[in-house]
């Protein structure tokens, strides 16, 4: 499944508000690759994660370890 609409993105993530579902999660992906990331603009990005952590709500926490674990790998060294 292919979640590009921003509007799709956050019927997913409020179909399965703190469902913890970590498949529908998974789909909600950020992308791991520069070439990958490219290709998804900025804002569709930070609506995967705010439906991804809609879904995985029991895993949100008030940290910062947390908030800097939501950046996409690609780029969390120039964080």
């Amino acid at each position: 499944v292919d979640v590009t609409a921003p509007g799709a993105t956050m019927a997913l993530g409020l179909m399965y508000l703190r469902s913890g579902n970590s498949a529908i999660a998974a789909y909600l992906a950020t992308p791991d690759t520069h070439f990958a990331l490219d290709y998804v603009r900025p804002d569709f990005i930070m609506l995967r994660v705010i439906s991804r952590n809609l879904i995985m709500w029991d895993g949100v926490e008030a940290t910062r370890g947390w908030v800097l674990g939501q950046v996409p790998a690609v780029i969390g060294g120039n964080v």
